[in-house]
């Protein structure tokens, strides 16, 4: 009967239909399952061709019973793992057992049974229930977009139940060629299905990508930009953190696309034109620039890109990222002074001391020789060469304060008390710059210091104080307990400190003054860190001042 014929080769398209659909997803996403889920339906399409179509006289045979109860089986295996690898899962073991437990009981039926539908009434339901579990499977449990996943389960629970009656018609029946058209057609609609699903996935996910993508972006501490540069140059995108890392809003560099090149420091705008002038190659080396924030202040950046390129081989954007690296400019520059200070105390170690011995020689000889009467006519001038020896030991003596291997002697004591002894001392020297110094102390712990370099430090920041005030003013020093911390204040109203000038302070012989050594701060800074301290500075135009903190003593 040729409609039988035409009606089970509907049942065999709509089955190639799903294989090629598998094979095409496999090799658009290379996921595993699409093959175990090709393989399965191959299976079912080897029975179709040769058991189905009748190529095969396998219904009177137990042998022929049994190929087609074990590839019907089979199928249902490979559908069942391949549903559980798309939602992530292990086959469960009991499939497995289930499935060998119907093919023995299946087998028992060839021999047992008397009629044909109860032969396969074991492998056919079994199948059923199976089907139906996966439709409702991908209704309830798989995440994906509902009308795909709705389509694909429901087509699988019809398909469930029309095999509901497969063993009642397998001997004839009217309505056989049917059955076979309409589980053709639910095969169609499960390739259709399938293929809906996997692109609306796919949408889903790309959706969801972009949107991680964007928030990531958006929430980065880094600025993220994206610079077209033909066929017009133009920021296309900036991530929100530039608002924070410059005080303008994303809006200010859209609607002024030089804003950027505006705010680059002037003396590094050369270094950012021989970036422009040297792209693609000079986007090898990332870019370090100074810029100046929208509160004037003045950061510095690093930033670092990626040329885009169009198929013909010609730049057409960058994207990178900037980041504020100020923090960690101001540790390299730490380093790089306690380097310097490191290296100049270990001169200081082992050539101060040779130079003081002759000169102590020349100044004795000097003495001796200006006592003759024979010299006294020239006795200004002997003065005068004793006296720039004094500066000479002067300067040597300071010198050796930066010595590393210096031997400090701490004893707990009050540093409100040293600050009220040289107070008097340090009032004199005050007033004859006509500064007035004030005292404001809090009660603070006892700590460990060596008491004459805590003098030292604390005269020489007061006379750092004075000479910032020529005009006069007021000094005060201070005492606070602060986080656990002892904090030495001495604040002055003097003129703001440069950036230029700030970020050089505390290197062994940079100095503003005339008659200077450079060698004042970087002593301080030696002493705190022979006291476990550090030191801080607060400049603005009200004043500049100096914070030593101390941190508490080991338990």
């Amino acid at each position: 009967m040729d409609y039988i014929y035409l009606s089970v080769m509907s049942s065999l398209v709509g089955t190639l239909a799903i294989i090629l659909v598998c094979i095409y997803l496999y090799a658009l996403y290379r996921v595993r399952y699409m093959v175990i889920w090709a393989i399965g339906w191959l299976i079912l399409l080897l029975r179709y061709v040769i058991l189905d179509s009748g190529l095969v006289p396998w219904k009177l045979s137990v042998w022929g019973l049994s190929l087609y109860q074990t590839i019907s089986l089979l199928f249902i295996l490979m559908i069942v793992w391949s549903t559980y690898s798309l939602i992530n899962k292990p086959l469960s073991k009991w499939w497995v057992y289930g499935t060998a437990g119907i093919l023995i009981a299946s087998s028992a039926l060839n021999v047992l049974a008397p009629t044909l539908p109860y032969k396969l009434l074991f492998p056919v339901y079994a199948g059923c229930f199976a089907l139906i579990w996966i439709g409702f499977l991908y209704i309830r449990h798989l995440k994906a977009p509902r009308f795909g996943r709705l389509v694909v389960g429901w087509a699988y629970i019809l398909m469930g139940l029309l095999n509901f009656i497969f063993p009642f018609t397998v001997n004839g029946s009217w309505y056989v060629p049917l059955c076979y058209v309409l589980g053709g057609t639910v095969r169609l609609v499960i390739a259709i299905g399938t293929l809906i699903l996997f692109f609306e996935k796919t949408r889903t996910d790309l959706s969801n990508k972009e949107i991680q993508y964007q928030l990531l972006a958006e929430n980065a501490i880094d600025v993220i930009y994206y610079y077209r540069l033909s066929p017009e140059a133009a920021l296309e995108y900036i991530s929100p953190s530039v608002l924070t890392v410059t005080g303008y809003p994303p809006e200010n560099y859209y609607a002024d696309n030089k804003l950027i090149f505006k705010l680059v420091h002037p003396d590094d705008r050369a270094l950012l034109n021989n970036f422009i002038n040297n792209l693609p190659y000079s986007v090898e080396t990332p870019l370090t620039i100074r810029v100046l924030r929208e509160d004037k202040s003045t950061i510095w950046i690093e930033q670092k890109c990626v040329p885009i390129y169009d198929e013909q081989g010609r730049l057409m954007a960058l994207e990178g990222i900037i980041r504020d690296i100020t923090q960690r400019k101001k540790l390299e520059q730490m380093a790089s002074a306690f380097d310097r200070m490191h290296m100049v105390g270990s001169m200081a170690a082992t050539v101060a001391h040779e130079i003081r011995n002759p000169m102590t020689t020349v100044r004795g000889y000097l003495q001796v020789l200006g006592r003759k009467e024979k010299y006294q006519t020239d006795k200004e001038k002997f003065e005068l060469m004793i006296e720039e020896i004094d500066r000479a030991n002067s300067i040597i003596r300071e010198y050796l304060s930066l010595s590393h291997e210096k031997f400090v002697s701490l004893k707990k004591c009050s540093l409100n008390h040293i600050i009220k002894a040289l107070f008097p001392l340090i009032q004199a020297d005050a007033n004859s710059s006509k500064v007035y110094v004030t005292l404001d102390l809090s009660d603070i712990p006892e700590l460990p210091l060596d008491e004459n370099e805590i003098r030292q430090l604390l005269l020489n920041l007061v006379r750092n104080g004075i000479e910032a005030m020529p005009l006069g003013g007021n000094l005060v020093i201070g005492t606070v307990l602060a986080d656990n911390k002892a904090v030495l204040s001495i604040s002055d109203q003097g003129s703001e400190i440069p950036p230029h000038i700030l970020e050089h302070l505390g290197t062994p012989f940079f100095t503003t003054k005339d008659t200077g050594t450079g060698l004042g701060l970087p002593i301080c800074y030696q002493i705190a860190h022979r006291h476990n301290a550090s030191i801080q500075i607060d400049t603005s135009d009200t004043g500049t001042t100096f914070f030593v903190n101390f941190n508490p003593p080991a338990p």
